[in-house]
């Protein structure tokens, strides 16, 4: 497991830069109306606006929805950016291996994203999943994304950017 905590940008793009492999797929996922657990499409929004070679998806607390699309683009990895209470403060942001993720807390979503990357690695077992996450400050409905989550947004989005596109 990797930790950014507080870390300088260039931190942040070396760890990205290693995990990427081949052809990427970027699934962001958080319900937009809970704070920072908006984070993730509030990722693919900001993506969206830097030149990116990645297949972006906004998958709303609803990955599973996406499946066949993800699979369809043919990626070689897939990274999952989301809000966990990881103990970290907020805007902490923590690299997981699938193994690792069955003790983190991602509030909003059912099924379990475990169960989300097994759909996604049938039939593509070399398939390279990770997930990137950030600790929320406040996910409480109708709440905006926090000053901090939004600064370790910004600070993926741009080691995402500069490994995809340098």
């Amino acid at each position: 497991m990797s930790d950014i905590k507080g870390c300088s940008a260039q931190d942040a793009k070396s760890v990205i830069k290693e995990r990427l492999k081949g052809k990427v797929a970027v699934v962001g996922i958080g319900s937009i109306i809970r704070g920072d657990d908006g984070l993730g499409p509030k990722f693919i929004e900001i993506m969206r606006s830097k030149s990116s070679r990645a297949e972006l998806f906004d998958c709303g607390t609803a990955p599973e929805n996406y499946i066949i699309p993800i699979l369809s683009t043919s990626c070689d990895t897939v990274a999952l950016v989301d809000a966990a209470d990881m103990g970290l403060e907020p805007g902490g942001i923590r690299i997981f291996d699938l193994d690792e993720i069955a003790n983190v807390s991602f509030s909003t979503h059912n099924p379990s994203p475990r169960l989300f990357t097994d759909f996604l690695k049938t039939g593509k077992d070399d398939l390279n999943i990770f997930v990137a996450s950030i600790q929320p400050k406040e996910t409480t409905l109708g709440a905006p994304i926090s000053e901090e989550v939004l600064r370790g947004i910004n600070i993926l989005a741009d080691a995402f950017s500069e490994a995809l596109n340098g």
